[in-house]
């Protein structure tokens, strides 16, 4: 009672200007504990209509030695009313009102933060100050003064200030402060814009691009987007007024992810591990002001609010995540963000492993949290690694990574996994950063989780085939979700989030539709866990561990399906079968094998009818042919069949020839001495072939050991060929990943010279012979 008296008299002296100024905050810690149910609906801005509000009031019935049903006050029945729900900045006083509660006599507030409540009184203002950001409850009850008396609750949250505009490559994005957003279209090489006045949402125009456009970004009257297949930064009036820029990246650059801060634009570029920074001002053409190395495989960038630049490698090595932290003035990578490997053993609702697949740091907009969507991989548990068996719903787990800013260190004990998904893919944050939207790609939701409390706090589901991107209007009334295999953008309003209807609008991304059907049908299975036939309880997808048609760079323990540590192997350039039998062990003669691993690994129902399944033998690989049973399953063998181009290597030369080195390694290569192109023959650098029906041409290079396991439950008497092209991009090497390094491959693993004679090379000739082979990627020499 003393504080809300001396703060009564300093609000008091405020208005009058007899107060010096606030004294302290009053209270010290968020909200625990909750009376009654509260329903969160809203997201953002306090300033515009009720669809920002955070709760709804909720009365706890209460009684003292006499029922308050029937009882009556000057007003009428006893009601209690706190008043709206509503955002407040921490430090500020908030006024909590009851006046237009009835039949009350008596006035109490309990504010909700620990603290004392208020003894009761006939004043039914209670003045409250909370000094930690969080979802406050305070509780007003009334009393009739017939012995009657009522509660209820009003959700009160408080934030720090908004101080930051985040800026993080994404495939979807607001254009300024128009009313307006881009998203990208990998697939049909355009970029849509749509525009929206009050609840009404329209496409505006298409804009054609280069060829793969992956991110995009707003430079207000501009855009920026990275086309990765093409190797350039374009920029373009979005309005559609201009021919644009493109400022060509260098063979094999591959650029992904890009974020303009004002006239400088960041782009990761993923081939050679750099981070471009290039400025371009709207009236001249873009100039590459330098180029920044930042490590392998990057991807993601994020402009800092201390003016740095984060950037995501996308996949993880086993230590677990990294961030490169660039300070672009010093051109170089000044720190490291390291994202813990989670050592715990797994359950049903967790696992520990690797976070991997690293394409975005969110940053919030009180400027002191940055979160990571990613996916986490159980790859230390297997029958041969642990003797446990890697149970469907234990192999991997959509998760939330968090990192303390500017310290710049992850808060590992909030990292948060979430059961029944797979592959967080995308992450926003509310305008005031209380909210966190994630959306998960294989399982087609896009979850909120309260940033105060970790836990979530409503969903989306079936928002459409592969989501992967996000966007939150300025004034956070609209999620817009780029569900990029549907082709649609989706709109939502946050207002309405803990109980969710269909969605605002739907609009058509691409201006047509860019694949055949069956091809794009197979894409989509290909990328989704939500289908009960593909995976039990969401969690696995084929594009979860070939996300892109890549690796995940991982090994995996497949001991109990009969085979052993497999090192996760690419799919762009096979074209399906083309490049012979499927795996290390070539267990499978058709990619309608896959069926098996669906069944099994995936704990999936299966794409054919178990009639089917059942039949002859179809139950085995190289069993009964499975082609023409199932058009889904027909339709996935004919989307792998189309990845059939290698990404361009930044090892090449500027123009894509081979380096004076790489020549070197190259007649090493192809020399009798060394005998390479025994096995690594023809165009695609293989021999693999079945020497009969179900069997396969096998050959044991040395590389065999104890986690090597079996071939289909039997013993393992070599492996398949696999092709030399892609070397580039897929380390570790060798069927068991054993290999870190090209240089082990034909050094400390190859000690006999069965992996080709490569024993007497020196130093210069070794470096030669791995610089051609990091060249090697599809082209033709």
């Amino acid at each position: 009672m003393a504080r809300n008296l001396a703060i009564w008299t300093c609000l008091f002296g405020l208005i009058t200007g007899g107060c010096p100024g606030p004294g302290p905050a009053a209270s010290t810690g968020t909200s625990d504990g909750e009376i009654g149910t509260e329903m969160s609906s809203g997201t953002a801005d306090d300033s515009s209509s009720g669809t920002d509000a955070t709760g709804t009031t909720t009365a706890v019935p209460t009684t003292t030695e006499a029922p308050t049903s029937g009882t009556t006050g000057p007003d009428g029945p006893l009601h209690p009313d706190p008043g709206e729900p509503r955002y407040v900045l921490i430090g500020e006083a908030v006024v909590l009102d009851g006046s237009a509660s009835t039949g009350a006599v008596l006035y109490q507030w309990d504010p909700g933060d620990g603290s004392p409540a208020s003894e009761p009184s006939a004043d039914p203002v209670f003045m409250a100050m909370y000094a930690e950001p969080g979802r406050y409850k305070p509780i007003l009850t009334v009393y009739d003064g017939q012995g009657g008396k009522l509660s209820a609750s009003v959700t009160i949250t408080a934030t720090k200030p908004a101080v930051w505009q985040p800026r993080h490559s994404s495939t979807v994005v607001q254009l300024g402060e128009a009313d307006a957003v881009a998203v990208v279209s990998a697939d049909s090489d355009e970029v849509m814009i749509a525009e929206w006045s009050g609840d009404e949402f329209a496409v505006a125009r298409r804009i054609a691009t280069a060829a793969g456009p992956r991110t995009v970004s707003d430079m207000g009257e501009w855009i920026a987007v990275a086309a990765q297949d093409a190797g350039v930064l374009e920029f373009r009036r979005w309005d559609g007024g201009d021919a644009g820029h493109a400022l060509a990246l260098g063979h094999g650059s591959r650029p992904f992810g890009v974020v303009a801060a004002g006239t400088t634009v960041y782009a990761a570029l993923q081939g050679p591990g750099r981070l471009a920074v290039v400025e371009f001002d709207g009236q001249n053409p873009p100039v590459l002001q330098d180029m920044i190395e930042v490590g392998f495989d990057a991807r993601g960038v994020t402009l800092l609010p201390d003016g740095r630049v984060a950037v995501t490698r996308w996949r993880s090595p086993p230590s677990g995540g990294e961030v490169s932290i660039v300070d672009v003035a010093q051109g170089e990578v000044v720190e490291t963000w390291p994202l813990q490997f989670d050592p715990q053993q797994a359950s049903d609702t967790e696992v520990g492993g690797v976070p991997s697949y690293l394409s975005q740091v969110a940053v919030s907009p009180t400027a002191d949290l940055a979160a990571l969507p990613a996916l986490q991989v159980n790859v230390m548990q297997g029958l041969f690694l642990n003797g446990q068996t890697l149970d469907p719903d234990q192999v991997m787990r959509a998760i939330v990574a968090y990192v303390a800013l500017p310290a710049g260190a992850e808060q590992f004990e909030r990292r948060k996994q979430f059961d029944n998904r797979g592959l967080a893919s995308a992450a926003a944050f509310s305008p005031r950063g209380d909210y966190l939207y994630v959306a998960t790609r294989g399982p087609q939701t896009v979850e909120r989780v309260d940033v105060f409390s970790g836990d979530s706090s409503g969903n989306l589901f079936k928002v459409g085939y592969a989501p992967e991107g996000l966007a939150v209007s300025r004034d956070g009334r609209w999620l817009f979700v780029d569900a990029s295999l549907s082709r649609e953008l989706v709109v939502y309003d946050t207002g309405v989030f803990d109980s969710p209807g269909p969605a605002v609008a739907r609009l058509q991304i691409p201006s047509s539709e860019p694949l055949a059907p069956a091809v794009l049908r197979g894409k989509q299975l290909f990328n989704d866990s939500e289908d009960d036939r593909l995976s039990k309880d969401d969690y696995i997808a084929c594009a979860h561990c070939h996300l892109d048609g890549e690796s995940d760079l991982q090994v995996w323990d497949f001991s109990e399906r009969g085979e052993g540590l497999r090192d996760t192997a690419a799919l762009l350039g096979h074209a399906g079968l083309g490049d012979g039998p499927i795996h290390w062990s070539a267990n499978f003669d058709e990619v309608q094998d896959f069926e098996h691993d669906i069944r099994g690994g995936f704990g999936g129902a299966g794409l054919l009818d178990d009639a089917d399944w059942e039949a002859g033998t179809h139950s085995q690989t190289l069993g009964d042919p499975k082609a023409g049973l199932s058009e889904d399953l027909d339709a996935l063998a004919a989307y792998l069949a189309t990845l059939t181009e290698e990404p361009t290597s930044p090892f090449r030369g500027p123009l894509g020839e081979l380096t004076p080195e790489a020549e070197l390694g190259r007649t090493l290569f192809e020399s009798d001495e060394l005998a390479c192109t025994t096995c690594h023959k023809g165009q695609r650098l293989t021999d693999s072939q079945w020497v009969d029906p179900g069997v396969p041409l096998l050959h044991d290079v040395g590389t065999l050991g104890p986690g090597s396991g079996q071939r289909l439950g039997m013993a393992l008497t070599g492996l398949d060929t696999p092709t030399l092209h892609g070397l580039w991009r897929t380390p570790p090497y060798l069927h068991d990943g054993s290999a870190a390094t090209l240089g082990e491959v034909l050094g400390a693993k190859n000690p006999d010279d069965l992996h080709g004679v490569t024993s007497a090379l020196d130093d210069e000739e070794r470096a030669a012979l791995v610089a051609y082979l990091l060249c090697l990627d599809g082209q033709v020499d």
